[in-house]
């Protein structure tokens, strides 16, 4: 089997500049045009964790339209790998230091789709095993649809200029 770095060739650029736009678009479909089928793939609030979906949904589809098929647990894994960027970032940089800068957040997804790539050719990544990756894949989608119609409470679930404005109204 071919390695998956040595597959992957200058094709992934103007696909992951695709993504990177996809996303960017995903971001504000949901306020556009709200209905049933917008709110599981775009965000429905600005929250830490609906910015998942536009992580996720960009990928998948580079992964799938970009990646042979023999190649595709590494790609899965590191889709999985990058929405976790994405929160751990989000909560790093909203929660726990209270920024809300707008560059940041870009900076961050950003990062995260530049990641893919690389991270999807790293030899540790291409070593889990497919049906791992797949089943990783489907909680995460399962966890969108489920968090999408009934998010918990929590600070990763609230928009986090609302959190800073209640902080500073109670300090």
């Amino acid at each position: 089997m071919e390695n998956r770095a040595q597959t992957q060739n200058w094709n992934w650029i103007p696909a992951l500049l695709a993504a990177l736009l996809l996303g960017v678009g995903l971001h504000e479909l949901f306020r556009l045009w709200p209905s049933i089928v917008t709110e599981f793939i775009a965000p429905v609030n600005n929250s830490i964790w609906e910015h998942v979906k536009v992580i996720f949904w960009p990928l998948l589809l580079v992964e799938l339209g970009c990646a042979p098929p023999h190649s595709r647990s590494g790609g899965l894994m590191t889709i999985v790998l990058c929405c976790a960027g994405v929160l751990l970032a989000g909560w790093l940089y909203h929660i726990v230091l209270g920024g809300s800068a707008l560059w940041v957040d870009l900076l961050i997804y950003g990062v995260c789709i530049w990641a893919y790539y690389p991270l999807s050719a790293a030899a540790w990544v291409q070593k889990v095993p497919a049906g791992l990756s797949r089943l990783l894949i489907l909680v995460l989608m399962l966890l969108i649809v489920l968090f999408t119609l009934n998010p918990p409470h929590g600070a990763l679930f609230s928009d986090p200029t609302l959190l800073m404005v209640w902080a500073a109204r109670v300090c």
